[in-house]
C-alpha cells in the first residue's frame, strides 16, 4: 500500500492519493526536445525525479484538498478498465479506490471534483464499472469544467488519444446532472480559485488555495516533471498548443518563484509538493517532505 502524502497550507490540507508511478522514463518519449543527457545535467532532479542515467519518473495522482468544511477533489486519474490508447493506461486495475478509502476519504464525501482539464488521466475515477455501464463514483460531488475543456472534450472524441474518453468518463457525469461549467478564473469558496494555465489543452486551468496567510498552487498539466523548470522550453508530448504551454509554465513558474507558494505538482514523482526557485535564468523545484 503506498502511504498518503499530505501537506499543510494554513488550516487547510492537500493529500495525494497515488493512481501509479512510472520511473526510468526515457524523457524522449514525453518531452521530444529532452535527452536523458539534458536531464542529468541538472544534478537536483537526482534521484527524487529522475535515475543518474536522466531517465525521467512521473505519477498519476489525485489531490484532495480539506478546509472549511469543503472536501475537494482535483484531477481523479485514469481510472480501472477504461478503453484507451495508451497501452499503460489500457484495461488497468489500480488500488486507487482502496488506497483511497484508506486514507480516511468516502465518495459522498467529495462535495467536489475539479477538473484542471480533460485528459483521460485526469477524469478517470469520475466513472466506475456496474453492470457494465458507467456510473459517476462521487455522486455528491459537483463536477467542474471549464467551457473551453468542454469544447475540446466534444471536438476530440473522435482523436486516438481521446476515443472513448467523452463517453465513458464525462457523459455518464453530464446525464447524471452532476456537471458544472465554470469560468477559468472561478472562485469556489473556502480560499480556492481556478487561474487560466491554457496550452496544454484549450482550457486549461490550475488551482490555488490560501489559508491563514499561506498559499499553495495545485499545477495541473502546464508542466508535467520537475525538469521543466530548468528546461521550460520542452514541450510535453500532449500540449495542444505547445507556444502557449510555454508561456503559461514560464509565467506560472515566475509568480510561484516570486511568491514562494508550496507548489504541487500533478505529475511529479516521489516528493511532488515544494517551492520553485530562481536559478540564473530558469529555476529549479526544491521539494519538502510530505
Amino acid at each position: 500500500m503506498i502511504e498518503p502524502q499530505r501537506w499543510n497550507v494554513g488550516t487547510a490540507t492537500i493529500t495525494s492519493i497515488v493512481e501509479d508511478e512510472m520511473l526510468h522514463i526515457p524523457p524522449e518519449f514525453f518531452f521530444p526536445e529532452g535527452t536523458a543527457t539534458a536531464v542529468a545535467s541538472h544534478d537536483w532532479v537526482i534521484p527524487d525525479f529522475a535515475d543518474a542515467d536522466g531517465n525521467v519518473g512521473l505519477r498519476t495522482q489525485a489531490l484532495i484538498v480539506e478546509h472549511e468544511g469543503r472536501t475537494v477533489l482535483v484531477d481523479p486519474c485514469v481510472g480501472n478498465h477504461k478503453h484507451l490508447a495508451q497501452f499503460f493506461w489500457d484495461q488497468q486495475e489500480w488500488p486507487f479506490m482502496e488506497r483511497f478509502l484508506a486514507a480516511g476519504f468516502t465518495t459522498a464525501g467529495i462535495d467536489t471534483v475539479l477538473h484542471t482539464h480533460v485528459h483521460a488521466d485526469h477524469v478517470g475515477w469520475d466513472t466506475h464499472l456496474v453492470d457494465d455501464a458507467w456510473v459517476p463514483t462521487f455522486t455528491s460531488a459537483r463536477h467542474l469544467y471549464t467551457a473551453g475543456e468542454m469544447d475540446f472534450a466534444r471536438a476530440t472524441i473522435d482523436h486516438p488519444q481521446m476515443v472513448h474518453v467523452f463517453h465513458e468518463s464525462i457523459e455518464p457525469i453530464i446525464d447524471a446532472g452532476l456537471a458544472d461549467i465554470v469560468a477559468v478564473d472561478a472562485e469556489l469558496g473556502a480560499g480556492m480559485r481556478l487561474e487560466s494555465t491554457p496550452g496544454h489543452t484549450p482550457g486549461h486551468v490550475s488551482m490555488w488555495l490560501e489559508s491563514n496567510g499561506e498559499r499553495a498552487l495545485i499545477t495541473g498539466d502546464f508542466l508535467h516533471h520537475p525538469v521543466q523548470c530548468a528546461e521550460p522550453k520542452w514541450a510535453e508530448i500532449g500540449d495542444a498548443d505547445a507556444d502557449m504551454a510555454r508561456k503559461s509554465r514560464r509565467r506560472m513558474l515566475t509568480i510561484a518563484a516570486e511568491t514562494g507558494v508550496l507548489f504541487v505538482g500533478t505529475h511529479f514523482p516521489n516528493r511532488p509538493a515544494g517551492r520553485v526557485r530562481v536559478d540564473g535564468d530558469v529555476w529549479r523545484f526544491v521539494p519538502e517532505p510530505g
